[in-house]
């Protein structure tokens, strides 16, 4: 598995869970809503654990498509690892050595898959995304949506774990994007297993850059409004 995959979800659980310790631990000590608002705290916890649980499914729905959607101008190769096909031997003349390889096989299937298990996650998450908007919008009006800690600390969540996810792949992609077209690889079959395939982690960085940057905007107007009604 790529490096930056392989550091995708155990990042989104550390970030996530940072950020909701300091968001509790922040609640505890200082803030405090208005009694209408405390109320309906639990009501109001679960649609917003909700909204952050929908964009994760859109965020990993949209990586697989960004990434199996790469591979349609530069080729397989962009996101896709590929098969190594050995040469076949008789068992009796099997070398001493490791086997040799004959080709590399890059299937259109794997790209048909990931279309496939993206746009499942993405219909998902826009469907639970909408109906968790409407319930925020009927438990929440958009006046006590300004005092609402929970909002402020969705949206800082959001923040930080989208943020620290594109402030780790965006370099990761950069560099690989830059190896995979400018940097000489060799014979496929001798440099396969060291070779960049920057479209595995390059869809998760733009989407993840793409919510960070949506998220920002809202963040800075939900502090300002706090700030503005205190």
């Amino acid at each position: 598995m790529n490096t930056g995959l392989s550091i995708l979800f155990p990042l989104i659980v550390l970030l996530g869970f940072v950020s909701f310790v300091v968001a509790a631990v922040a609640y505890f000590r200082s803030e405090r809503e208005p009694e209408a608002l405390q109320r309906r705290f639990l009501p109001r916890f679960y649609t917003y654990a909700m909204l952050f649980v929908s964009s994760l499914i859109l965020f990993v729905g949209g990586g697989l498509l960004l990434r199996a959607g790469l591979s349609y101008p530069v080729g397989l190769e962009f996101s896709y690892r590929g098969q190594p096909i050995y040469a076949q031997v008789e068992p009796e003349k099997v070398p001493l050595g490791p086997p040799s390889l004959q080709r590399i096989e890059y299937r259109p299937e794997d790209r048909t898959r990931d279309l496939l298990n993206g746009g499942a996650f993405v219909g998902m998450g826009v469907l639970f995304l909408a109906l968790h908007s409407a319930l925020r919008n009927r438990i929440e009006t958009p006046e006590e949506r300004g005092l609402s800690f929970l909002n402020k600390g969705y949206l800082v969540m959001s923040g930080v774990v989208y943020g620290g996810i594109s402030l780790v792949l965006i370099p990761m992609g950069v560099y690989q994007v830059i190896e995979y077209f400018f940097l000489p690889r060799g014979d496929s079959r001798e440099t396969f297993w060291m070779r960049p395939v920057p479209g595995e982690i390059l869809g998760f960085a733009i989407l993840a850059l793409a919510l960070w940057l949506w998220t920002l905007p809202q963040l800075f107007k939900s502090l300002g409004g706090s700030e503005g009604s205190s």
